[in-house]
């Protein structure tokens, strides 16, 4: 095949697929529509603000800016963001993520972001939102099956600037499934597209973006290992005792002491890849 006839489109929709299929839950949205869960994601950007910080350092954002936050979760970035700019609209498909934001909000006095509760895919720009916007953000949110026609809603949405963070490489979690997967169900785990198959579609958008890589690590803490259990759980399916058991060995593997508690420490590769709308 010809390199300038590759549809990196088709390829991240294989690779998104795949992921679909063998999405054991059938929910994507899954993990994160318990409430539980996104308030322990919630807790953890707390307790690790420092990339937060540099992710609004980085922006280009003014008291008059307007933003829309495409997969905010809990208002990791909408709520400081909120803080220093017109207006927020955050696009969030989880309800436990939806509903601690909510929460944030209120409970921080923040009345400048407006929140939408659908997946992009299903939003109509003109009718669902209240475009254009100077700032448009998608970070780590990128699971859309249809990435090409993702993004043109993104520049349709934008007046100015895109922002997109992805992964580069297999992460943490990806090599858990790979580890997992063969012994819970009987074949292998594949990753999901990187930012590779992002930046090439990109380009033969057009669009020649600035691209950053950096690395972020992540911490998640638990009281036990049943604790632990419930978190994870929630990522596979466990039909039968044998799967439980081989979940819970392979965390007593993974998981260390450390004051009291028991630890998963992770580190992955990301990108920023940004663009100015022509």
């Amino acid at each position: 095949m010809e390199y300038g006839k590759i549809d990196w489109n088709d390829i991240w929709k294989e690779l998104m697929t795949n992921q679909q299929r063998l999405d054991k839950s059938g929910d994507k949205n899954g993990h994160w529509n318990k409430k539980e869960n996104a308030e322990r994601f919630w807790k953890r950007t707390q307790e690790n603000s420092e990339r937060t910080d540099s992710t609004l350092n980085e922006l280009p954002l003014t008291s008059e800016s307007r933003v829309l936050d495409i997969g905010s979760g809990p208002g990791r970035l909408a709520i400081p963001i909120a803080r220093k700019v017109s207006h927020v609209t955050a696009v969030e498909p989880a309800a436990g993520m939806m509903e601690i934001l909510k929460e944030n909000t209120k409970q921080q006095g923040i009345d400048n972001i407006s929140c939408v509760s659908k997946r992009w895919e299903d939003i109509d720009v003109e009718n669902d939102l209240d475009a254009p916007y100077d700032v448009v953000i998608a970070s780590f949110s990128l699971g859309m099956p249809d990435i090409k026609e993702a993004i043109r809603k993104m520049e349709q949405a934008s007046s100015k600037y895109v922002y997109l963070y992805w992964f580069a490489g297999t992460t943490p979690w990806e090599e858990h499934s790979i580890a997992l997967w063969p012994s819970l169900y009987g074949k292998n785990y594949v990753p999901g597209p990187k930012c590779d198959v992002l930046y090439n579609l990109l380009y033969n958008m057009g669009i020649y973006p600035d691209v950053h890589v950096f690395s972020m690590d992540y911490t998640n803490y638990f009281s036990s290992v049943d604790e632990a259990m419930d978190f994870y759980r929630d990522r596979y399916v466990i039909e039968t005792q044998e799967q439980e058991s081989i979940l819970r060995d392979y965390l007593k593997g993974i998981l260390v002491q450390e004051n009291g508690q028991l630890v998963e420490k992770g580190n992955s590769t990301r990108v920023k890849i940004s663009w100015e709308k022509k």
